[in-house]
């Protein structure tokens, strides 16, 4: 497997100065005064966790269909890279720029809770595990939209009902079924780990994430050929 996709991403990402810049100062100017002006540890992570995982998975499904829609992924497939290769590299090199964007504004939030190096480490870490979670949600939003309009509406709705499902809004009541889920949903690591920051409090839901990370990579794989047919994108001349 090359890697003309992931080398493609990086360049184009920075080609675009601007927005490369942007990407970085939009995320740290919203993070700056929630983290300078004492909002309590628990809205702070909230605030936190939705900035953090809808920024990931809009950057991914928006640019997939603008690339599906502008002819850009058909030619890049017809030059021989594999549908299940295309998505992995693209998603890769998205989630590893996601990263690269996001830990200033990380850096930030860790100061103004006062956390830790360890604390901001497994922040980091996990935060890492999230974004590629989320650029392979992305992935699925652009396969199932047809518009970028749609798209954005999709990655809205489908980010904030997985950060419900994973207890950034409200803590289910133990027992219940909502704990059963928010046990198993894919941002609750993100969420407690920004908790952690500032309460000190132990991470939990690192397996669940886990598990997430291998399973939405080997759907991703396995549909990679329908994918391509959802965005409209073939492979032939």
């Amino acid at each position: 497997m090359t890697a003309i996709v992931w080398e493609l991403e990086w360049r184009i990402a920075t080609a675009r100065r601007r927005l490369f810049v942007l990407n970085i100062m939009v995320p740290l100017l919203l993070v700056l005064p929630v983290a300078w002006g004492a909002a309590p540890a628990v809205h702070a992570a909230a605030v936190y966790a939705v900035l953090f995982a809808i920024f990931s998975t809009f950057g991914s499904a928006i640019p997939l269909v603008r690339d599906a829609e502008s002819g850009l992924s058909g030619r890049v497939l017809r030059a021989g890279v594999a549908p299940a290769s295309y998505f992995m590299q693209r998603t890769g090199a998205g989630a590893a720029l996601d990263v690269l964007q996001l830990g200033p504004a990380l850096a930030v939030a860790a100061v103004g809770a006062g956390a830790g190096a360890r604390s901001f480490l497994t922040a980091f870490v996990v935060l890492t595990a999230t974004v590629w979670v989320a650029n392979l949600l992305g992935v699925l939003v652009a396969a199932a939209t047809r518009s970028l309009a749609e798209a954005a509406l999709f990655s809205a709705v489908s980010t904030l009902l997985l950060l419900h499902a994973s207890g950034v809004f409200r803590t289910p009541v133990s027992g219940s079924f909502g704990a059963v889920v928010e046990s198993v949903a894919p941002f609750r690591a993100l969420h407690e780990a920004l908790l952690s920051m500032s309460m000190m409090t132990s991470v939990r839901g690192g397996i669940g994430l886990g598990v997430w990370c291998v399973v939405m990579a080997a759907v991703t794989g396995i549909l990679a050929g329908r994918l391509t047919g959802s965005l409209g994108v073939s492979k032939r001349a």
